[in-house]
């Protein structure tokens, strides 16, 4: 039996991480998502714009990563009913968006695509 072959049947996909959010005191767990929601989410983020040979794709990154967030963020979760209340939230996305700092969901998305599979392939080459 090959070595990837073994890795894959003892392994799972319950990949899970803290992350430290030094603003808030306190360390939130996120998880790893698969590729069909991230799929999902980019599509819902992904707007276009002129018609025939001069259309574009757009992605909203904010919106990417507000969502990715409520995705794969495990504590807090961001769709908890007195979370969403606090901050006069409509939804978990609109949650993230009104409750960290632009620089804190970019960390937490970040840490959630990387445990994900999304790293930095340049990293991975440096590191062997």
């Amino acid at each position: 039996m090959s070595d990837a072959l073994k890795a894959l049947l003892g392994t799972n996909t319950d990949v899970k991480a803290t992350v430290h959010m030094k603003r808030l005191g306190t360390d939130f767990t996120v998880k790893a998502i698969d590729g069909d929601t991230v799929s999902r989410i980019q599509e819902q983020c992904t707007h276009y714009s002129g018609k025939g040979n001069k259309r574009t794709k757009h992605v909203d990154e904010n919106a990417f990563g507000m969502l990715i967030v409520a995705e794969g963020c495990v504590d807090p979760d961001f769709s908890n009913a007195e979370l969403m209340r606090k901050y006069g939230a409509s939804d978990p996305g609109d949650c993230v968006k009104k409750a960290l700092l632009a620089g804190e969901i970019a960390r937490l998305s970040g840490k959630i695509l990387d445990i994900s599979g999304f790293e930095d392939e340049d990293e991975d080459e440096v590191k062997n």
